[in-house]
């Protein structure tokens, strides 16, 4: 599927959280374009996606290659080069990123350390720059808000040519499963949507996945405040949301 639409791939220096934020005027995007292995890196695959350089790519960062090497190794592999965009973040900050001869003007990318910024068929060049500059703009919050702050730039800046529909945010810490995975799938303003599901996931998701099973502790750490809000209706529940009950 030709995925045109603009993201951003970022690594918190604080934290070593890697992550992705991206948004097109297709449905779904989150469940193709973004890609990120807790310790290892973040993509973001697009135009005519191929996610196989998502996972080839971060199975090489594993193994030690850096981002740079990853997609240089990977593209001049790839027959189909030209048609592809993509952005890479290892876990000590490299970055690199891709825009093939063949992808939908306006396209470009923009990286530098710990993100890489990237689009194609959007209205102009100040989606991918503004996306950057929001990012290195904002080191003091969590990456998850950074990247969506970051997607938000990138929409006031004109984002797709088309118009809007789908977004999400991805983003790993120290689990095999993500910290965030958040998606807007089929919205007319998808990154306002996002942010509002944001909002609700900082009250009621990360309290949550913060007790729940690690490695380390198998048995996880559910206290009484997890097991009542899990016990009550979700507009009952801080930040409210969901349904009500029939």
């Amino acid at each position: 599927m030709e995925f045109n639409t603009f993201s951003i791939v970022g690594r918190c220096e604080r934290t070593g959280q890697l992550g992705v934020a991206v948004s097109t005027a297709a449905p779904a995007v989150g469940a193709y374009c973004p890609f990120a292995r807790a310790g290892v890196g973040a993509v973001s695959s697009q135009s005519w996606c191929n996610p196989y350089l998502a996972y080839d790519g971060l199975d090489l960062m594993e193994k030690g290659m850096s981002a740079q090497d990853v997609c240089d190794k990977l593209l001049s592999e790839d027959p189909g080069r030209e048609t592809r965009q993509i952005g890479y973040v290892d876990a000590k900050g490299g970055s690199a990123a891709f825009t093939g001869k063949d992808c939908a003007n306006w396209n470009g990318h923009i990286t530098g350390p710990n993100f890489a910024t990237q689009g194609n068929l959007l209205m102009g060049a100040g989606c991918v720059a503004g996306m950057a500059e929001t990012f290195q703009n904002a080191e003091t919050l969590e990456l998850a808000e950074r990247l969506i702050a970051a997607l938000e730039a990138g929409q006031a800046a004109g984002g797709d040519a088309r118009g809007k529909q789908s977004a999400a945010v991805l983003v790993v810490h120290t689990e095999r499963y993500p910290l965030i995975d958040l998606r807007s799938d089929e919205h007319r303003n998808p990154i306002a949507d996002l942010r509002r599901i944001y909002g609700i996931a900082k009250l009621q998701g990360l309290p949550f996945i913060a007790q729940m099973p690690t490695r380390d502790n198998p048995l996880g750490s559910f206290g009484n405040d997890m097991r009542w809000g899990l016990s009550v209706a979700p507009a009952v529940r801080p930040g409210g949301g969901g349904g009500k009950v029939a």
